[in-house]
């Protein structure tokens, strides 16, 4: 089977069947028909570097592959990189699956430096000083410039994670796997987000 032309026509599916079913039952068709390998297709809007690559096959994720998209993703003001979460990759590429559009992931920003975030937020609005960026668990993109909100609905329906849409000269979408939050600019997300991650994360460590 073309791995191409099968993932294109689940996206035909999906993009026909939303208006009957709606996005809160794609995950169960694209889970069903999960392939052998993710690939993330993407490309900086900042850098202009392009990656496209398979990050996880047959039930494992590759050193290889995690180490360029680090890079990939790194703080372009810095240049500073970080461990991405496994767990932000896997919802890129869920979010991807779930888009009609075949163009690749703009990004914008991945990783951010403390430095980098802490200059952000006293430059302009709408940065939260314990942004999940600054833990390789965020992301700032777009895919369809005729459509920006729709990676924000997408992920707005995954609620796997934060996502918001900011409607401003050049539209993006926030997509994070910190606890579940959606806002839309000029609202911000709940600003005790990190907090509760850290709580939840040490309940866990406790149980």
């Amino acid at each position: 089977m073309d791995l191409k032309r099968g993932r294109l026509t689940r996206r035909a599916t999906l993009a026909l069947g939303v208006g009957a079913m709606g996005l809160l039952a794609a995950p169960a068709i694209l889970k069903a028909d999960a392939p052998y390998k993710r690939v993330l297709n993407m490309q900086s809007l900042n850098s202009g570097e392009r990656l496209k690559i398979a990050y996880w096959a047959e039930g494992e994720y590759l050193d290889g592959a995690l180490k360029e998209i680090n890079r990939f993703m790194r703080d372009l003001r810095t240049g500073e990189a970080t461990q991405m979460h496994t767990a932000l990759l896997d919802l890129l590429w869920e979010i991807d699956s779930l888009t009609p559009s075949n163009d690749p992931l703009y990004t914008m920003s991945g990783f951010r430096s403390e430095s980098t975030n802490a200059w952000l937020s006293a430059h302009s609005d709408g940065v939260d000083p314990s942004s999940f960026h600054m833990r390789g668990m965020a992301m700032d993109l777009t895919q369809d410039f005729s459509d920006p909100g729709m990676i924000y609905r997408v992920a707005k329906k995954l609620n796997k994670g934060g996502a918001g849409f900011y409607p401003v000269k050049h539209p993006f979408v926030h997509v994070d796997v910190g606890p579940p939050d959606t806002w839309v600019y000029p609202e911000h997300g709940r600003l005790d987000r990190a907090e509760q991650y850290d709580r939840e994360q040490a309940e866990k460590q406790k149980g």
